[in-house]
């Protein structure tokens, strides 16, 4: 009998790991799932408005890889209105062995709320119920109109509280979403009352679009500061002023509330400072808060004012006073223009303070200049579309 011969090491076929990789951001479709009777027949038909998240990192880690998949596929589907949730996870070919393969079941359903289903006919009976029976939770607070392709819609912003059981389980299911659409961003507890939840909704069958948790903290010597932590519309209701409309509403239930002496947000990202900005500025004109005109350098006195009687931080409040001069500034004054550019640099420097005082002098200087010139630049942007 001739010995078997064993393939020389070299000859071996190595896996390609690669191939087994999947990016979860990419491979993950949410949908949100609402009724819709079929126009030639009585059979009900099931509408989709999908859209995929911005990040998964919170849940899959910093790389936003599943190992062990070919042609992974996950889904998140949501009742429209009830948020009742459907977990599918579908894939061609699984990796041997099996114990080196990522559990992105198991991984995911960690975030869901208790009782998501799995099975699809459960889901769409859910679907039905939510389209005939589900109302809003809590006590609305803001309704409006919004002309959305020829079409006149009716939306709608209720306030709830965890005070409330059945709202602690509508919550459990929408809180996902913060996770993959708000960066850094965590769960909340919800065992303290305190927290005020505002949720925008379309009126027509009552469509979750999104929604903002606040909280208060005490200022001395009586005060509240109310702070804006989570701010979401979600990706289909974006670019139409649902996100405006519910920060224009929280600001003027903040601002009439006696007990609050300012309103604060927790680390904004770049698309809500911009909505923050335009809005904040646009209340300030419409209700007369330049009046009389403003010249650079605006003192102290003048902006402390400003704060107290619209309860914006500080900073927000000096932003808009830069953002009015410099829509009304001649730049051909150079007195004008140089008392502007060193208010708002003065404002830059205390800021940065920390980072601007370890640098020589030269340095300082021309570091003060960019960021000036970048601060200008932006605050034109803005104002173009004010």
């Amino acid at each position: 009998m001739e010995p078997q011969t064993q393939p020389h090491p070299c000859l071996l076929k190595v896996p390609d790991f690669a191939d087994w990789a999947t990016n979860t951001t990419e491979c993950t479709h949410i949908s949100l799932v609402e009724e819709q009777k079929g126009d030639s027949d009585s059979t009900d038909q099931a509408k989709y408005i999908t859209f995929q998240p911005e990040f998964t990192y919170p849940i899959f880690g910093d790389h936003e890889t599943a190992f062990g998949y070919k042609d992974l596929s996950i889904k998140l589907d949501y009742t429209s209105g009830g948020l009742t949730t459907l977990l599918r996870v579908d894939y061609s070919q699984k990796y041997i062995p099996e114990k080196d393969v990522d559990n992105v079941f198991d991984t995911l359903s960690e975030y869901l709320h208790r009782g998501y289903l799995t099975d699809h006919d459960r889901f769409m009976d859910a679907v039905k119920t939510d389209a005939e029976s589900f109302k809003p939770l809590g006590e609305k607070i803001s309704e409006y109109t919004r002309e959305i392709d020829g079409i006149t819609q009716h939306f709608e912003i209720y306030k709830s509280s965890f005070s409330s059981a059945k709202f602690r389980e509508y919550h459990s299911r929408m809180q996902l979403f913060v996770l993959l659409f708000i960066e850094g961003s965590s769960f909340i507890e919800d065992d303290d009352d305190k927290w005020e939840i505002y949720t925008s909704r379309d009126e027509n069958v009552y469509h979750f679009m999104g929604y903002c948790t606040t909280y208060p903290f005490y200022c001395w010597p009586e005060n509240t500061r109310m702070r804006i932590s989570q701010f979401l519309m979600l990706p289909p209701y974006k670019k139409r002023g649902h996100g405006s409309k519910l920060y224009q509403t929280i600001y003027d239930i903040f601002k009439a509330r006696p007990e609050i002496c300012e309103i604060t947000v927790e680390d904004p990202n770049e698309e809500f400072s911009d909505m923050r900005d335009k809005n904040d500025i646009r209340y300030l004109l419409n209700h007369g808060a330049f009046e009389g005109g403003l010249k650079a350098p605006v003192s102290a006195d003048r902006i402390s004012q400003l704060c107290t009687e619209y309860k914006l931080t500080n900073r927000q409040t000096q932003r808009c006073i830069e953002m009015y001069l410099l829509s009304n500034i001649n730049k051909m004054n150079p007195v004008e223009y140089k008392n502007y550019r060193l208010q708002v640099k003065q404002r830059l420097y205390s800021f940065n303070f920390d980072v601007l005082r370890e640098m020589d002098p030269k340095e300082r200087k021309e570091k003060l200049q960019e960021t000036y010139l970048g601060v200008e630049e932006d605050y034109h942007r803005l104002l173009e579309i004010i």
